[in-house]
């Protein structure tokens, strides 16, 4: 996986599965860590690898509350 892609994995556990990882880009222990908690809290495989299955079941969402405050809604596919 390209530094890019874990990227944006970190910056998906962080914000939407409340991770604090230092969004560098490498696939290290704690970001395997926490993505094999996150797939297993999600129902897919938990096997580390951040593909198709796992990527659409950690979507998630900013969207508008009714007083304009962001709110994080998760969606679990």
């Amino acid at each position: 996986m390209s530094s890019t892609a874990v990227r944006a994995l970190q910056k998906n556990l962080n914000s939407c599965h409340g991770y604090k990882l230092t969004t560098d880009g490498v696939f290290g222990t704690l970001t395997l860590s926490a993505l094999i908690a996150v797939q297993k809290k999600v129902g897919v495989a938990t096997d580390g690898d951040y593909g198709p299955d796992t990527q659409s079941a950690m979507k998630c969402a900013l969207q508008r509350g009714n007083r304009g405050a962001d709110q994080l809604q998760l969606t679990y596919g």
